[in-house]
């Protein structure tokens, strides 16, 4: 079973392959979904503030007590997008209506769930929301128009901290402070990030079968520099193999904080970091600081030796399955790295060589959000409430209907395989902590739910976000340089001569003003704590 975490040291790369969605209702090119049994509430008997105006309560058939309300239920509409996964019409039905047996009871919400192919959610969704189509409750996107930042930017997302206050207070109970400022402005919060463990932490991952065709003993990788010897030995036992590569060009940014040890906050930008570790009130220019020119030349060393992929630098593909290559450097939590801890179809081992911190962008990358064309922001919020502290709901929206999409067994949560619904939403919305653990995490004995999210490596920027409307055009220019470069310059498969291009370039695409403008800002944003 796939369970995609997503998390941000490897840049986030959404493939058109997996632009498949499940076919059913079209209401705006959308889907319903329903279902679970069981409806055990992780919040005990206890209703949510503003959900209290019931008349009384009355048992059904089997004896489980169900509220009476005195009012019509509000109507709640409800947008996620299929993950790469499978569902259709029948079982996003039938979700849907094993959900509104919970919603309806619980907060007199009645829910209708469409689950949109990824392609059209992230193009449409901003738009409809834009022209006011009756939506009430989102997650934000990765990128684009439907990210949090567009979408904050756009005024698209309502203000959420009285309806939290009023309708969600047990979820604003598991939420660390640290975590909301990720989502907010000031006082106001205006999106709920997805709860999960956020750790940022750099690995390496090996095969197996190469480690010990080269005699290497994974206890002895330390720091990236003792890779080179390790690599030497393998590549002396696997001749022609590639000892690393990556389909998203970008190895300098996920092994860079591994080779130097020294972690730092990308602000969500490609050009600009602030190294937290040296100076946390610094913007620079991170492709000139001593970090990552260390990093180009241990990688510079490395393709020339022939052990990085020769094709790196235009490689788009997963190079995790294919069997031509030894490890890859991975950046997340320990339950994402480990991935069933096979490589290319093989046992491989995993060494955590930096420990990164967790910025905004790390946390922000999807969050539930109200937006502005919500008819009933209210009811949308007690939704919400659901989404992070009801066990059922979670489980229910993630998986589909137990033992019907899905079944818990000692290995974990195992989808059947003839399932209608299975959209792989688990890390899309909501809270993953409360969630029963999937495989990966059974077999490596690593649970989300363990996680102490108070403990976690924070940045000390975090909350902070770039305001990039004074540098539309520079961002728009050095966006297009860095294209230009990148699978060159961030997989060590170019000379010096082109890295100085590189920044050359940069540089008179509006570098300066581009840094000028985001110290300004940070300045501020500091003045302001």
């Amino acid at each position: 079973m796939k369970r995609r975490i997503i998390s941000t040291i490897l840049a986030v790369s959404l493939c058109a392959s997996m632009l498949m969605g499940c076919g059913g209702k079209q209401e705006p090119a959308a889907e319903n979904t329903p279902g679970t049994e069981d409806a055990t509430d992780s919040q005990g008997e206890e209703e949510t503030e503003g959900a209290s105006d019931s008349q009384g309560e009355g048992e059904d058939g089997d004896g489980e007590t169900q509220a009476e309300w005195d009012e019509a239920p509000a109507e709640v509409t409800w947008l996620l997008w299929n993950v790469g996964g499978n569902c259709n019409e029948e079982g996003v039905q039938s979700v849907e209506d094993a959900l509104n047996e919970i919603t309806l009871n619980k907060i007199n919400v009645k829910v209708d769930l469409q689950v949109l192919d990824m392609g059209t959610y992230m193009s449409q969704m901003p738009m409809q929301v834009s022209s006011g189509d009756k939506i009430d409750l989102i997650t934000t996107f990765p990128a684009g128009a439907g990210s949090y930042q567009a979408m904050q930017a756009s005024k698209q997302l309502l203000p959420l901290k009285a309806l939290l206050e009023d309708y969600a207070p047990e979820t604003l109970e598991v939420f660390p402070e640290k975590v909301l400022k990720s989502t907010s402005e000031g006082e106001e919060i205006y999106a709920l990030p997805v709860l999960t463990d956020y750790s940022n932490d750099g690995y390496w991952v090996c095969r197996q079968s190469y480690l010990d065709s080269g005699n290497v003993d994974m206890a002895n990788i330390k720091t990236m520099t003792d890779l080179t010897d390790a690599f030497a030995k393998m590549y002396e036992a696997n001749p022609g193999m590639k000892m690393i590569s990556s389909g998203a060009q970008n190895l300098a940014n996920s092994s860079g904080a591994m080779v130097s040890g020294v972690a730092y906050d990308s602000l969500g930008s490609e050009f600009i970091a602030v190294m937290v570790d040296k100076d946390p009130t610094k913007v620079v220019s991170y492709f000139e600081t001593d970090e990552f020119k260390e990093t180009f030349k241990l990688l510079q060393e490395w393709y020339q030796a022939g052990y990085i992929d020769k094709d790196v630098a235009t490689r788009t593909d997963d190079p995790t399955v294919d069997t031509s290559v030894g490890s890859v450097f991975l950046g997340g939590n320990i339950v994402r790295v480990a991935g069933g801890d096979v490589l290319a179809g093989e046992p491989r081992q995993r060494v955590k060589l930096v420990e990164g911190y967790i910025g905004t962008s790390t946390i922000a990358i999807m969050n539930m959000a109200v937006p502005t064309s919500a008819t009933e922001p209210e009811a949308a919020v007690k939704l919400m409430n659901l989404c992070y502290t009801d066990k059922d709901v979670k489980m229910l929206v993630s998986y589909g209907i137990k033992d019907k999409d899905y079944k818990i067994t000692d290995g974990g949560v195992e989808l059947i395989a003839s399932a209608n619904y299975a959209p792989n939403t688990y890390g899309i919305f909501g809270n993953t902590l409360i969630c029963d653990p999937a495989d990966v995490e059974v077999q490596t004995g690593q649970y989300i739910a363990d996680v102490d999210l108070e403990s976690l490596k924070y940045s000390p920027l975090l909350g902070f976000r770039i305001n990039s409307d004074p540098i539309t055009q520079e961002q728009a220019a050095l966006d297009t340089v860095f294209a230009e470069f990148k699978g060159m310059v961030m997989t060590g498969s170019c000379d010096d001569t082109v890295y100085e291009d590189f920044i050359k370039k940069l540089y008179d695409n509006g570098l300066q003003k581009y840094i000028d403008e985001v110290q300004t800002q940070l300045d501020t944003w500091y003045e302001a704590q």
